[in-house]
């Protein structure tokens, strides 16, 4: 089969590499219906971490696909099934799955679907997935919607979840301040406080391809270097940016709670003092997927989500290499590979 290879900055290309077959009995295969980058995969080919020395190896871990094959311990799902698969490979029955923190899986540790970490479990710009635990990695996707624009739902698409209604709950009437930059997970960000916590919710960004879709989903938007509110229950901070993410950090009430999904690969300042005399909560770690897929998913066949208004731009899959090291690649690029 073949397999998207970061090579270094600013070069993919496809490799014939083994498919991957099943190992254990709750195992599944998984051949991708349509795949998409994770705002961190645009870093990664840019050149904006620390992974370079490390190619080739395989890219990606965002997808959605059809279940070809199942170990004899697998019960949930079937072959057949249009799935979603969160980025992480967890238990799901350790002490840490078990409350909710897959991405601490005490079995595989970091170990994740398009990164050279805690092994190789290929990539999902492959043409074949080996997932294993099947049963809790995998999602099975609503009957009667289009699959394509849930790519995402295996890691940024849930983080919108996650980063918003455990924050706002209990909360009457809550504003909710988004600071986009790195690309989709802002705008997922933004479609779940406006939609599902009914929040006052307000996108900061300069990008004005982001800062049109923040507004089409229904966000109060203001370019980052204007003027700023400070009165949010929740801000998230989706930049990567030291200079956004103290803005973030500022911006919320006494006792508000900050989120922040960027991925900060050097130490950055932070304004220890006022968050000291204000209380904040500040929580910055990866995405725990596959508890917010479900929640994720439910919203999106309610017809509550809009996944289809952050998607930039839909591909054949031979495309992948020029789109994603191109000029101009999008903030949410989604690749066919099997019609849905």
């Amino acid at each position: 089969m073949r397999s998207l290879m970061f090579v270094k900055p600013g070069e993919l290309r496809f490799d014939e590499v083994d498919e991957p077959v099943l190992v254990d009995p709750t195992d599944a295969l998984v051949r991708p219906i349509a795949s998409t980058t994770c705002d961190l995969d645009h870093h990664v080919i840019a050149d904006k971490t620390p992974f370079s020395p490390f190619g080739p190896f395989p890219l990606g871990h965002e997808c959605v696909g059809t279940v070809v094959a199942v170990g004899d311990e697998c019960t949930a799902v079937s072959v057949g099934d249009k799935v979603g698969v969160a980025w992480h490979i967890a238990c799901g029955t350790c002490a840490q799955c078990s409350i909710g923190h897959p991405a601490r899986c005490l079995v595989h540790g970091d170990a994740q679907y398009g990164l050279p970490v805690n092994g190789q479990w290929g990539g999902t710009f492959d043409e074949l997935i080996r997932v294993p635990f099947a049963d809790y990695n995998l999602a099975r996707l609503p009957n009667g919607v289009d699959p394509i624009h849930l790519a995402s739902i295996g890691d940024n698409f849930a983080l919108g979840w996650e980063t918003v209604m455990p924050a706002i709950e209990g909360i009457d009437a809550p504003k909710v301040g988004v600071f986009g930059g790195t690309g989709s997970i802002g705008l997922y960000t933004v479609d779940v406080a406006v939609h599902c916590a009914k929040a006052h919710t307000v996108y900061y960004d300069d990008d004005p391809v982001r800062m049109a879709v923040a507004e089409k989903l229904g966000a109060e938007v203001h370019d980052i270097n204007g003027k700023r509110d400070k009165d949010f229950h929740v801000a998230v901070d989706a930049s990567c940016d030291p200079d956004t993410l103290r803005k973030a950090l500022l911006s919320v009430v006494p006792e508000g709670t900050v989120n922040s999904v960027g991925i900060y690969f050097a130490d950055v300042t932070l304004p220890l003092l006022s968050l000291y005399q204000r209380g904040v909560n500040f929580h910055n770690g990866k995405g725990m997927a596959r508890p917010n897929m479900t929640p994720t998913l439910q919203a999106v066949a309610d017809g509550t989500l809009h996944p289809e208004l952050v998607t930039s731009g839909i591909y054949p899959w031979e495309q992948i290499p020029d789109v994603l090291t191109g000029p101009n690649p999008g903030h949410k690029p989604i690749f066919i590979l099997d019609p849905a």
